[in-house]
Order: C-alpha cells, then sequence, then structure tokens
C-alpha cells in the first residue's frame, strides 16, 4: 500500500515537472500601442483631408467632383465649384449642374416658344445672307467657281500678252508651261548673254518666288529656265457669273469653236470631256489640242478674256519644234446638272 502511493505520488511529480511554464501578458504595454497606432492613423486622415481642401481652395473642384461635394463644405474652405455657379435658378430640386429641374424645363419651353413666335422676315434677318459674299477672298483656293473661271481667263490672257512684248528676238522656247492660278515655266534659250540676262530680268520684275536654276557645266551660256508666280493684276472677278445650264451646253462649245476659228486656231478634243460632280455643279474637262502661231493663240485667249463664253483654260503647254508651235490645253467649264 505505501509502494504503491509512492508511486502514485512519482508519477504525479514527473506530470508537474513536465507542464509548460505560463506566460504573462503585459496589459497595459498593450493599450498604449494600440492608442499611439490610432493617433498615427487620425494624424494621417487629418492631414490628407487638410491637403485636400487646401488643393480645391486654390485650384477649384475638379471636373469629376463637381457638383458631388456639399456646398456648406466648399464655402467654408472658399472653393469655387464651376457647376453650381454655373446656373442661378429658382429653388427647387437641386440637379449636379446647380440649376432646378422644374427651372430648366420652363426655361426650354420659353425657348421654343420664342421660336415658334418668329416670323419669315425675321428670321431671313438674323440669318443675314449678305455676309456670305461680303467676305474679301484674296486666294485663288477661296473663289466661287465662276470667279475662278474669270480669273483664269485674265491670268491667261495676260501672261501670254507679256511673253510676247518682254521677248527678244533672238531668244526661243521650247518649252512653255502656265497653270492656274499664275504658275509659269520657260525653257528656252537665248543668241546672247545680253537678251538671257534682260529677258530674265523682265521675267522677274512681274513675278514672286521667281526661280532659275544654276546653268549645268555642259549648257549653254545663254541657256535659259525659269519658273516662278505671275502677278496677275486686274481682274474683273464678274466677268462671267452664271453657271452653264447643261441644256446651253452645245450652244458654249460651238461658241468657243467659233471664237477660236475667228483667229484660225483649231481646238481638238472637245468631244470627250472628263466630269467631275460636285452635286450642286458638275466640272467639265475638255483635253484640247492645236497647232498654230503665237500671236494667234495670244489673240484668241485676249478675245476669250473679253467675250461672255463661260469657259477658261486651266492648263496651257506650248512646245515648239521647228517651225511649228503644239499646244496642249486643259479647258474647263461649270455646268448645271
Amino acid at each position: 500500500m505505501i509502494h504503491l502511493n509512492l508511486i502514485d505520488a512519482a508519477e504525479r511529480e514527473s506530470l508537474i515537472s513536465n507542464v509548460n511554464p505560463v506566460h504573462v501578458t503585459d496589459v497595459s504595454s498593450q493599450v498604449k500601442t494600440s492608442k499611439k497606432k490610432a493617433l498615427t492613423i487620425f494624424l494621417s486622415v487629418l492631414f490628407i483631408f487638410v491637403a485636400f481642401s487646401c488643393f480645391l481652395s486654390v485650384a477649384g473642384v475638379p471636373k469629376p467632383l463637381q457638383g458631388a461635394l456639399p456646398s456648406q463644405y466648399l464655402d467654408l474652405i472658399g472653393a469655387e465649384d464651376p457647376s453650381r455657379s454655373a446656373l442661378t435658378l429658382s429653388s427647387g430640386q437641386t440637379t449636379t449642374a446647380g440649376g432646378s429641374l422644374e427651372a430648366q424645363v420652363a426655361q426650354a419651353n420659353e425657348a421654343i416658344k420664342r421660336r415658334e413666335a418668329l416670323t419669315v422676315k425675321q428670321v431671313v434677318g438674323e440669318i443675314n445672307p449678305t455676309v456670305l459674299y461680303n467676305n474679301k477672298r484674296v486666294d485663288f483656293t477661296q473663289f466661287l467657281p465662276m470667279e475662278k473661271i474669270s480669273f483664269q481667263r485674265a491670268a491667261m490672257a495676260q501672261f501670254l500678252a507679256f511673253l510676247n512684248t518682254a521677248t527678244p528676238d533672238d531668244v526661243g522656247f521650247s518649252d512653255c508651261i502656265f497653270q492656274a492660278p499664275n504658275f509659269f515655266y520657260l525653257r528656252g534659250v537665248a543668241a546672247k548673254p545680253t537678251s538671257q540676262r534682260s529677258f530674265l530680268e523682265r521675267v522677274k520684275s512681274v513675278s514672286s518666288e521667281f526661280k532659275t536654276p544654276p546653268i549645268p557645266e555642259n549648257a549653254p551660256a545663254t541657256d535659259i529656265t525659269a519658273f516662278g508666280k505671275f502677278n496677275v493684276t486686274n481682274v474683273n472677278m464678274n466677268a462671267v457669273t452664271k453657271f452653264v445650264p447643261a441644256a446651253d451646253m452645245l450652244e458654249e462649245l460651238k461658241s468657243l469653236k467659233a471664237l477660236a476659228s475667228t483667229h484660225k486656231v483649231v481646238l481638238n478634243g472637245l468631244d470627250k470631256p472628263s466630269v467631275e460632280d460636285y452635286g450642286v455643279y458638275k466640272r467639265y474637262i475638255y483635253q484640247t489640242s492645236t497647232t498654230c502661231d503665237y500671236p494667234e493663240l495670244q489673240q484668241f485667249f485676249a478675245a476669250l478674256s473679253e467675250s461672255p463664253i463661260r469657259a477658261a483654260a486651266q492648263k496651257v503647254e506650248l512646245k515648239f519644234a521647228k517651225k511649228n508651235m503644239q499646244v496642249a490645253m486643259r479647258i474647263e467649264m461649270f455646268v448645271l446638272p
């Protein structure tokens, strides 16, 4: 019996010696730590709030936040919300734009009533169509279609007349091109260097953006190459003002052929035009050619610029071969469908 009690006591002693020690938690230190974290979070939030408020007061309310922030808060920090200051309508249900729905609907209805009450005379007076025609158009690309025809007729006649009077007798051309509105290219040769210089100076005096490339080493000393923009002056922009009706096209072409024949110029290729459709009108382009002398061609274009014929040469290319002058022309006409 005693032996058994000793064994039992020994076992209890071994169990007690194997029990893990108990860790005691310091409650006061944990409370202090949690207070520090809470204070840090609060100060961070406060700093962000103050910084955000300062940003709003300086830069105003950004577009994504317009209409979303309370007006009392914005008034407190002195920030402006454009969406709220845009409308100052009567009180009511406020939208994000700062106005009342009832006032907006009433305003829209009032605008409809005012528009319906306008007379035709008032509408025409407000539109004022004369504004479309009082604008001064100084560039060829801004001209109306018939103004382009008037300008091209005058430009071609002036350039050919100038070339006839400014060219010395001992200067000949192999190529001469004039294209609307006033671009030219000249290629030729002079018999004497003095004639070359005299001719180039004359062309330069009536041109803008005048260029003459350097003469190649193997080229004659009297070689002529020049290009630029010819100065067109005193153009009657109202020389022709009406489009050609489709029913009058054949008569207009007959008049053009008759005028050319009067000056011994035969126009070939007026039977196969290419057509560009602009909806309200069509542009007929005729690729024509002829063989004639220079004075005859000049006289034809001078007469065309004074005639009521509603056609003009958009491009003329002269090539001199032996005794004949080959002329290729692109004539255009604006036609009503």
